[in-house]
């Protein structure tokens, strides 16, 4: 008969493995346990709503117009040869003036020579062929040679007697760039804003021979008679405040308005824009497109 093997199990041993482990599975736990205090949001203090802002007042003078200059020349910055104020001796106001051009004092015939035969050339050269009738003009004017000038925001057309306010488009541009120009420049120095009025444009051989009927003056071979030439008055300007739009007010007269109408003119002819001849009999600017 073989002897019985003993069991190697110990229950006592397992229960004191058993409490051993759990020991030190509770202790490892408790080294590896952060506590982490639950997410609360910030405390904030209640705030009083905000107003809404009001749209700012904006002052009519503080609007920048929105014209812009043509620039001058390099020519003319280079020599810096420019109208300049300059009141004369005795005088209480700023309603007199010198002109000075570079470093001596001049007159308006001086600053504005362009003859008739000089403004011819260039009339010839850029724009129509003369027309005996304003009929044959009308052909033209279907034929987009011709552009109607009588409706612009920029300048007033006056009562034309004898011509018509048609010009060739080059000859339209520099119109409208003068009238620019001059408000623009007006704007700039404080000056209550006017606009030009162009007192004669297109003619025909039949407007000639009418005008010369009064104006010994007027010439046969007219540079009105090819749509490149204009004449702008320097003695009456329409006033654009607001008490006077649509009124009959006209400014007579006025040394500043004129001054800064010829300042603009003298930079264009100075650029190459334009001839212009200062017409004291006429009181205009007679010019043409170059």
């Amino acid at each position: 008969m073989t002897k019985k093997k003993k069991s190697r199990y110990n229950p006592l041993k397992f229960l004191l493995t058993f409490a051993i482990c759990m020991g030190l599975l509770a202790g490892l736990q408790a080294l590896c346990h952060f506590d982490v205090a639950p997410y609360s949001a910030p405390r904030t203090t209640a705030q009083p709503p905000t107003p809404p802002t009001p749209n700012p007042v904006v002052h009519p003078d503080s609007i920048k117009p929105f014209i812009t200059p043509a620039p001058l020349s390099d020519t003319a910055i280079a020599h810096q040869d420019s109208l300049t104020t300059t009141p004369a001796e005795g005088s209480s106001t700023s309603a007199a003036y010198s002109i000075r051009r570079g470093s001596r004092l001049t007159t308006y015939n001086e600053c504005f020579p362009d003859s008739q035969s000089v403004q011819l050339e260039a009339a010839i050269r850029n724009g129509i062929s003369p027309a005996a009738t304003r009929d044959e003009f009308m052909q033209m004017v279907r034929q987009y040679q011709l552009v109607d000038i009588s409706h612009s925001p920029f300048y007033v057309v006056d009562d034309l007697t004898h011509s018509i306010p048609y010009l060739v488009p080059r000859a339209q541009a520099l119109l409208n760039t003068i009238a620019l120009n001059f408000i623009d420049s007006l704007l700039s120095k404080g000056m209550e804003p006017h606009l030009p009025i162009v007192s004669s444009v297109l003619r025909s051989t039949e407007d000639v021979a009418r005008l010369q009927h009064g104006n010994q003056n007027a010439t046969t071979n007219s540079c009105h008679c090819y749509g490149t030439t204009v004449d702008i008055a320097y003695h009456r300007f329409v006033p654009l405040h607001p008490s006077l739009i649509g009124s009959d007010s006209i400014t007579r007269w006025n040394d500043d308005l004129k001054f800064v109408l010829a300042e603009v003119l003298y930079d264009l002819r100075q650029q190459g824009r334009c001839y212009v001849k200062y017409e004291q009999h006429q009181a205009c600017f007679h010019l043409t497109v170059r």
